[in-house]
């Protein structure tokens, strides 16, 4: 008898302490992840072109002072003149950029973007919780990305963005050498500048998923025609380092695969 009760008396305080252990004793207790206060940002947006603009969104801290955004080498240039915007708190503001108008507003941070008609041509949303960036990928083909990969639509896919020949099924698809560059063929394309992360396009909306938990991005969007995407993208990250005659060759490449749909028929 004294055995077995020992034995009850055991398991009783067992059943005590894990009580004590799930169920919160102190208010002061850090909360849930999804009830995690998120940090205020600052929304920057300077003009470019009249097609082209960057989109900066950086945190701002307890005193009132922003965030930097490092340098990774990417760009031409890493200074475009003053932000024609820095929007902090406000509900909902419509700025005129080029031949775009952007509104912005907060709790949760949407940046809707419309053309000169009016139309919706994209939109971006924070989640402040995860710290990851969802846009709108419509239903064209999505092409970019870098060399290698799904070919061709990087639709459906999520690309880690590894680089090297480890990236992607070597055997088929040759070396991966990622670019954070994403082209809508509907008529928009956008290069994220900063951090490093995941694009996921596997489901009805893209999402851009940073490698670390800081809320800091940089964005370069761009609209309207392929040729201008082409010029505005070499005004921002300079020309291609390939020789004329190469790209003359991986032209008439991609001339050829634009007339597949054609010919099949």
């Amino acid at each position: 008898m004294n055995l077995q009760w020992s034995r009850r008396s055991v398991l009783k305080g067992l059943a005590v302490a894990s009580a004590t252990a799930v169920v919160p004793a102190k208010p002061g207790a850090m909360p849930a992840d999804d009830q995690i206060p998120s940090q205020p940002v600052e929304v920057q947006i300077t003009p470019i072109s009249p097609h082209t603009f960057r989109l900066s969104i950086v945190p701002v801290g307890k005193d009132g002072t922003v965030g930097s955004i490092p340098s990774n080498g990417s760009l031409v240039q890493e200074h475009w003149g003053t932000p024609v915007a820095t929007l902090r708190t406000e509900r909902e503001k419509a700025i005129v950029v080029g031949n775009h108008q952007v509104k912005i507003s907060f709790h949760p941070l949407r940046i809707n973007i419309t053309n000169e008609r009016g139309g919706s041509i994209q939109q971006f949303a924070l989640d402040e919780n995860r710290s990851g960036l969802s846009f709108q990928i419509g239903r064209s083909p999505l092409y970019g990305l870098g060399e290698g990969g799904s070919q061709f639509d990087r639709r459906g896919s999520i690309d880690l963005m590894r680089s090297g020949q480890g990236g992607y099924k070597l055997a088929t698809h040759g070396g991966r050498v990622p670019i954070p560059w994403i082209i809508g063929t509907s008529g928009w394309a956008t290069f994220f500048h900063q951090p490093f992360g995941t694009f996921d396009l596997s489901g009805s909306e893209g999402k851009f998923l940073p490698a670390s938990a800081a809320v800091t991005f940089r964005l370069t969007y761009f609209s309207l025609r392929l040729s201008i995407l082409r010029r505005s993208s070499t005004n921002m990250r300079g020309s291609r380092a390939m020789p004329r005659c190469l790209r003359c060759g991986v032209s008439a490449i991609n001339s050829r695969i634009a007339r597949w749909p054609v010919e099949r028929k």
